[in-house]
């Protein structure tokens, strides 16, 4: 693999773009008395998702690869679990996206959840960790980074229509609730941002043929309204979205069994 075949790479585009907002937020936080933690989490997340993933996928299928894509997701597990949270929850945050993208699979990198969001919100549910967001959440400076290389991934992916159907919806639903302010200030909120922009339009667990792929974004916004009115829980976006990744898969199986029948 030459090197303009990695800088054409999209994950690692991604993942690029993810570091740069690190590094912002390095020099941002450079005295707060977590700076190690926000250096290393990252790092370290991205270092055991590789190896326990080649491992696992040289054991299991006697193949190995460029695991490219883990850059993405180390660097998600490091800016949206808080710093302050002890290491053994980004060590276990690491294992569970090793483990869905293993065993939560329709085939060798063919998982079904959005691998981030699963280890994410596994951590919370074992250790009651805060979903922070704390990488972009405390201004808009990183969204000067994150809009426009994510939208400029998106459109040469065809895939824009995610994150603007999601938005759209969300932004409805505010209009039609709150205030127009809150609503516009929602829509542009960097977490909201990182999270269209970069968790839901991810590549394997998204639909990306057929209809289906265009109710895809607003489907998730719809479960996340459901779930943020009916029940008590700290953060919707991550699981609206691996709920929608298990309906998608569902779906998509089912329209495939009802086409070999016919």
């Amino acid at each position: 693999m030459n090197l303009k075949t990695l800088a054409n790479d999209i994950r690692l585009q991604v993942g690029f773009t993810l570091f740069l907002v690190w590094f912002l937020d390095i020099w941002h936080f450079r005295s707060d008395p977590h700076i190690l933690q926000i250096i290393v989490y990252p790092l370290l997340a991205i270092l055991l998702v590789a190896i326990f993933d080649l491992c696992l996928t040289f054991l299991r299928y006697r193949k190995t690869y460029l695991p490219t894509a883990v850059v993405v997701s180390g660097f998600l597990i490091g800016l949206i679990i808080s710093p302050s949270e002890p290491v053994w929850v980004i060590l276990t945050a690491g294992v569970l996206v090793t483990l869905s993208k293993q065993f939560l699979a329709k085939g060798i990198r063919q998982h079904i959840f959005n691998p981030a969001a699963l280890g994410i919100m596994g951590v919370y549910l074992i250790f009651g960790t805060t979903v922070a967001w704390w990488g972009v959440s405390w201004s808009w400076y990183p969204l000067a980074i994150l809009v426009p290389l994510m939208i400029r991934i998106l459109w040469r992916l065809h895939r824009l229509y995610l994150p603007l159907g999601f938005l759209l919806v969300y932004f409805i639903y505010l209009i039609l609730t709150s205030s127009a302010d809150l609503a516009l200030g929602t829509l542009v909120d960097p977490t909201v941002l990182l999270f269209a922009l970069v968790m839901l339009p991810e590549p394997i667990t998204s639909p990306i043929a057929g209809y289906f792929k265009y109710l895809f974004g607003a489907g998730v916004a719809i479960i996340a309204i459901l779930m943020s009115t009916f029940l008590k829980i700290g953060d919707v976006f991550l699981p609206s979205l691996l709920l929608s990744n298990l309906a998608s898969f569902l779906i998509i199986r089912l329209m495939a069994k009802t086409k070999k029948v016919q």
